[in-house]
């Protein structure tokens, strides 16, 4: 245990006989009390503890597995880095200079998330570093030529930071020796009323969108932007279940942030009515995939001791336009050959 400041690092190992590699964990705390538990395992955002606000007693707000063997399949891709690619690449595969780059698919015909070996499924090397006013822990990981179908060697790194106001800020980077796709983010399950108190559905969002992504049948975006209207207008804030039961199955879609909105204002707010606790996220992405917990259905324990069920967590992933490598009139997700890619992503927590 090391000590800087107000602020606490801790490293455990737990050997889960089913991931073959030791699991490392390292839990940053700040001097107000929040504290974050990362693992090696897909750079995880695997726990947060944040005080109450009245009782100080420490509440999780992300939802994770009971049982830490069920990361070797890891269904929920719950707390890793998703890579190279986020979200779906309809029919596994698309042109690049003439040439069809065939990808390995993982969920029905399409690519998902990176494909069924995705960078989430990776332990990555890692180092902290402590500071006056932060503690932050970075890890990197290499993705060789042609793994999950892509092309070129990249070299990934995603730096955490805990700072003593409450906010966790997430920069990646990665350079690729060939033109290649990427698009990464995390894949956290917040539960910001606390994991095991209700769903979702009660909570409040607010998204700064105007648009969002058409889907076909099997959640691949078509190319077409559709107004965020009706169900999908969260522009002044409501409650996530109050609509939801227009939609066949909840919310999975790619939500276009205003390219005019006020970058001092978070692009995402969720607040819990019962306890007061809001989380902010601010992100440099050009959307934000908000999804609702709507394949959760009760068959894994978690964190909690209680079943999973259907909506009792939310995702909140900032990345580039999904299946963008097919849609010329998207923003394109080619990253060229010795050219950096940077993202950064900060979540704020706190009560209102």
């Amino acid at each position: 245990m090391t000590l800087n400041m107000g602020f606490v690092v801790t490293t455990d190992t737990l050997l889960v006989a089913a991931l073959k590699r030791p699991l490392q964990l390292i839990q940053l705390t700040n001097p107000a009390g929040l504290s974050v538990t990362l693992s090696n395992l897909g750079a995880g955002l695997w726990s947060v503890l944040m005080p109450e606000a009245e009782t100080g007693n420490s509440v999780e707000l992300l939802q994770n597995y009971q049982d830490p063997s069920h990361f070797a399949r890891n269904p929920y891709y719950f707390a890793v880095t998703i890579g190279r690619v986020a979200n779906r690449i309809g029919a596994a595969a698309y042109m690049q200079q003439g040439q069809v780059i065939s990808l390995p698919a993982n969920e029905g015909p399409n690519q998902l998330h990176g494909g069924p070996d995705g960078l989430g499924n990776r332990f990555w090397g890692f180092e902290i570093d402590q500071q006056d006013d932060s503690v932050s822990v970075t890890f990197r990981t290499s993705s060789l030529e042609g793994d999950q179908g892509f092309p070129g060697q990249l070299d990934v790194q995603l730096r955490y930071t805990l700072l003593a106001h409450d906010e966790l800020v997430l920069e990646y980077s990665a350079l690729s020796d060939k033109d290649t796709p990427v698009s990464l983010t995390n894949h956290a399950y917040w539960a910001i009323g606390g994991v095991g108190k209700g769903t979702v559905l009660q909570q409040q969002l607010q998204l700064d969108a105007d648009f969002i992504l058409a889907l076909d049948k099997q959640l691949v975006p078509t190319g077409e932007l559709l107004p965020a209207t009706g169900a999908f207008d969260f522009k002044a804030g409501k409650p996530i279940g109050k609509d939801i039961g227009q939609l066949e199955n909840g919310y999975d879609h790619y939500f276009v942030l205003n390219k005019h909105r006020d970058q001092n204002r978070s692009a995402a707010l969720v607040r819990d009515p019962a306890s007061g606790r809001t989380l902010q996220l601010f992100t440099d992405q050009p959307g934000i995939q908000f999804y609702s917990g709507n394949f959760l259905d009760g068959s894994i324990v978690g964190n909690q001791g209680m079943p999973i069920e259907k909506y009792a967590a939310l995702c909140l992933e900032p990345h580039g336009y999904p299946n963008a490598v097919n849609k010329p009139n998207f923003p394109t997700a080619l990253l060229k050959a010795g050219q950096l890619y940077r993202q950064c992503s900060r979540f704020v927590l706190g009560y209102s």
